[in-house]
């Protein structure tokens, strides 16, 4: 199976009916998590992540969404319950839930809100030949490139699903001779990285099968129509 990448842009309000929809279909433990929120923003990334990884993983695999069941290891990474063998991964931020599902290996993405940022962050979690690559773009590239150094780790950590355990700056992505993001310590990962808008980084890795190099927009009516077959 190919790798799909899907982007969803978070509404700013939704119809109580869709909302109250929505909720039925994710976990208790998403439900209550999602009432606990101050900013209902919040609650809608968090809801409607889970509910775009039922209703893909459905299809994928076969089956009822509202009967995916999902299992964490023990650095937090989620796996479907009996299909672990099959990748997926979650991210959102500010406007967006993101998706990477599929292929044959581990996966990850992430995506980031480019708030501004003090850059010397980079010093003390970004590798030293990742702070050299930061600090050598122009003055008005800079927090653009940081955003997107850090997405980037952030796919593979959740690719490789060990979380912070992986300490940030034992390993580097970079732009090889052609252009093309790699890992000198994990040679085995692809990674992909662009923009996906004015306010927001996009960020993929995967091992053992290649990286679209388009992504699928979704919509919160795809997921609501699907939830509704």
């Amino acid at each position: 199976m190919m790798i799909k990448i899907q982007v969803m842009q978070v509404p700013s309000i939704l119809l109580e009916d869709d909302w109250e929809l929505l909720l039925s279909m994710v976990a208790t433990e998403r439900r209550a998590g999602a009432a606990r929120y101050v900013h209902q923003a919040d609650a809608y990334r968090s809801v409607l992540g889970e509910a775009l990884a039922r209703v893909t993983l459905a299809d994928q695999i076969g089956g009822q969404a509202k009967k995916i069941s999902f299992i964490r290891n023990a650095y937090g990474k989620p796996f479907l319950n009996e299909h672990a063998e099959h990748p997926f991964n979650l991210s959102h931020s500010g406007d967006w839930v993101v998706m990477i599902s599929g292929g044959h290996g581990l996966v990850g993405i992430d995506v980031e809100q480019t708030n501004p940022i003090d850059l010397q962050i980079a010093d003390r979690f970004f590798a030293p030949q990742e702070h050299r690559y930061l600090i050598s773009q122009p003055a008005d590239m800079q927090v653009e490139t940081f955003y997107r150094l850090w997405t980037l780790k952030e796919s593979y950590i959740k690719a490789v699903g060990k979380g912070l355990s992986i300490p940030l700056d034992s390993f580097a992505i970079l732009p090889n001779d052609q252009g093309d993001w790699h890992c000198e310590q994990d040679e085995a990962y692809r990674f992909h990285s662009e923009r996906l808008d004015d306010g927001h980084m996009l960020a993929a890795c995967s091992v053992g099968t290649a990286l679209p190099t388009e992504y699928d927009v979704v919509t919160v009516q795809d997921v609501l129509q699907a939830i509704r077959k």
